[in-house]
């Protein structure tokens, strides 16, 4: 049986055609968004090193994600991960209201590849910020 194929309009990228594989389950939703569940993520030629988390219940409503090493080499999410199945990657500021582009460094959001969830943590150190300054140099 193949997978089902869902059509959804984007700001970001038009009209997308998306298969059940790119779909993610949020259960809790996203830090102020805790009535969206179903997401998709998106990754595009032209974006890289972006890619985008997408609400399938509101197509509208897309985030920015990064992985937190493009950024700190040296970040440490702690031990409540299994980095041999799940993806870790952080939301993006592109422009704050000083123009900067920011990333939310301690809330990130991890990505379960077997079964096809996600969450958002916030850590409990102060070592991280919620919107770090990204050097665009």
């Amino acid at each position: 049986m193949p997978n089902r194929k869902i059509e959804i309009t984007t700001l970001q990228f038009g009209d997308l055609e998306v298969g059940e594989e790119h779909i993610f389950n949020f259960e809790q939703g996203l830090l102020g968004f805790d009535d969206l569940h179903e997401f998709v993520l998106v990754s595009e030629e032209e974006t890289i090193p972006f890619k985008w988390l997408i609400s399938l219940e509101e197509p509208e409503i897309g985030f920015p994600l990064l992985s937190p090493w493009h950024i700190d080499l040296s970040y440490e999410p702690g031990r409540d991960f299994n980095l041999d199945r799940e993806v870790l990657m952080v939301v993006i500021t592109l422009e704050d209201e000083k123009g900067l582009m920011t990333a939310n460094m301690k809330a990130p959001i991890i990505f379960d590849i077997e079964k096809q969830t996600g969450r958002q943590v916030i850590m409990t150190s102060d070592r991280y910020s919620t919107n770090q300054v990204i050097s665009t140099k």
